[in-house]
């Protein structure tokens, strides 16, 4: 019997960053699975919180390194982006294997019980390809774990529109 294929990705606190403004506030890791089924594996690193310059959120600069180096190294080269296979209508990604996420603040969370604590995108880099992911994550005991997804251009649409996709997301 075949393991089941799903996304992941989690958070944990460092405690290497007290007093050390270079290091990650959050390490972690994720799991991405391609259209095809294919998962990469990768570090993930954030800084922050960092207070939104337009009032809006707290946000964390989101890094993603495969852990195969290989591919960490064609990430690394990739340089510009280029066309992204499902870019985010209304979110700049510019970096490949970089991102942000945004924290949402307790009233926030106590008015939504199923709000995820992080959430947002960042750009990697999959079958040489640049593809944007969406990354949510809710608190756990001591820790914060949620999916990192293939963005869905239609499925995002639909939502803005207030409807519901007219097909199923993939998992």
């Amino acid at each position: 019997m075949a393991e089941p294929k799903y996304s992941s990705f989690t958070l944990n606190f460092n405690p290497a960053a007290r007093g050390n403004e270079k290091a990650p506030t959050l390490r972690g890791k994720s799991k991405v699975l391609d259209a095809d089924g294919t998962a990469t594996e990768f570090e993930v690193a954030a800084w922050g919180p960092k207070k939104a310059s337009t009032g809006g959120p707290d946000y964390y600069d989101v890094s993603f390194t495969p852990t195969d180096p290989a591919a960490a190294a064609r990430q690394a080269r990739a340089g510009d982006p280029g066309p992204v296979r499902n870019a985010i209508e209304g979110f700049d990604l510019t970096r490949i294997g970089y991102g942000k996420i945004f924290e949402r603040g307790d009233a926030e969370l106590a008015a939504g019980k199923s709000l995820p604590k992080f959430y947002g995108h960042v750009l990697v880099q999959l079958a040489g390809q640049a593809v944007a992911i969406d990354l949510s994550a809710w608190k756990r005991e001591g820790f914060y774990s949620g999916n990192a997804n293939l963005h869905d251009p239609k499925a995002a649409a639909a939502a803005r529109a207030g409807k519901q996709p007219a097909e199923p997301r993939p998992r």
